[in-house]
């Protein structure tokens, strides 16, 4: 009865081994479909195999199954939550799933035990960013930078920041160490060309927008600050084609259609201005009009300068209606705004005036 009990035990665990050394194999060959069974074997076979759960993870992970890939992943640390690969990888999904302060506590655990580890330090400053710890997010960056002085992302990361808060100097700085180590890539051009906007070096700035747009062809942000350092150069050609680019590019920039339109109107293009503008009203209060049915969100006042450009636009063609229209539709979301109140006033009065005149007439 006892050789029988050893002879069943040793072919357990000849199983098991097999069963892991064939999924090794396949998972080596990128082969994760024939490899599940094998891993689900293995861990059936020994319930404690907390790399076997890790494995399941990733494959449940790569198959979008998100929350198998969890519960494996979680099975793997309550074996053995010294498993650092496994934090990295729980944290690592919880961020793709945007739930980063589950993320964080994961990669906390991973530079516990490798505090050289630069490339989680990054991936901890933008989880904080995400969350709105602006603070411990950059902290997080300058550890990366510090351990990795050449990390694009890191540097990156943190002078977005910089900017954000009026940090200019600093963001600056750090910028300008990775063009004189000559390893800048589109984001520290494109970075470096809202700098100089900011500090009205229009020249240097459309340079390094320039280089930002060779490599990163589809970044409207930067083609519309093209446009906007060309207004200021009066180059206004150049401008039209730089702002109709970032619209081709997203269909729902605002600021983009804003400052087309807001050339044409400099222009005297009001039929132009018109035509844009009303191209973005359409689209924006048909996605409004979407959103509400989800949300009960309010609309924001970033489109309040558009409505009273397009209200002008009408008002210089002769469209009284219209103007009265997109003007009233801006103050229902900034209702202090005492020129465009002025604005519709001055419609009233033209009006009233109007009909006096064609009863005297009559």
């Amino acid at each position: 009865m006892f050789i029988v009990e050893e002879s069943s035990a040793l072919n357990d665990n000849t199983d098991f081994e097999t069963n892991v050394s064939r999924a090794k194999d396949l998972i080596e060959k990128d082969d994760w479909g024939m490899a599940f069974k094998y891993l689900k074997a293995a861990v059936d076979a020994d319930p404690n195999y907390a790399e076997g759960f890790n494995l399941l993870g990733i494959y449940y992970t790569r198959n979008h199954n998100y929350s198998e890939a969890i519960e494996n992943f979680r099975q793997a640390l309550h074996i053995d939550f010294d498993l650092i690969d496994v934090h990295y990888n729980l944290a690592f999904l919880y961020m793709e799933r945007e739930e980063y302060s589950m993320a964080l506590s994961h990669f906390k655990e991973v530079v516990v035990a490798n505090p050289e580890d630069a490339d989680t330090y990054n991936l901890m400053g933008i989880c904080c960013a995400k969350n709105g710890n602006e603070e411990d997010a950059k902290a997080f960056f300058a550890e990366s930078l510090r351990l990795q002085p050449d990390s694009t992302s890191a540097a990156v990361n943190i002078s977005k920041l910089l900017i954000k808060n009026n940090e200019i100097s600093k963001a600056k700085g750090i910028l300008l160490y990775f063009m004189k180590k000559e390893i800048a890539n589109y984001e520290v051009h494109y970075l470096l060309g809202i700098v100089y906007k900011g500090e009205e070096d229009y020249p240097r700035a459309m340079r390094h927008l320039r280089e930002a747009v060779l490599e990163d062809t589809n970044n409207a942000e930067a083609y519309n600050l093209l446009g906007e350092c060309c207004v200021k150069m009066d180059f206004d050609k150049q401008a039209e084609s730089f702002f109709v680019m970032a619209i081709r590019l997203d269909t729902a920039y605002l600021d983009a259609y804003y400052n087309l339109g807001s050339l044409y109107y400099k222009q005297q293009k009001y039929d132009d201005a018109v035509h844009i503008l009303e191209e973005y009203v359409r689209t924006k209060e048909a996605t409004d009009f979407v959103d509400s049915l989800w949300s009960e969100n309010k609309v924001g006042d970033e489109a309040v300068p558009l409505y009273n450009l397009l209200g002008n636009c009408y008002k210089v063609t002769n469209n009284p209606a219209k103007a009265r229209k997109m003007w009233e539709k801006s103050l229902s979301i900034q209702p202090d705004q005492q020129d465009i109140k002025e604005n519709v006033s001055g419609l009233s009065q033209t009006a009233q005036m109007h009909k006096r005149i064609s009863l005297v007439i009559d």
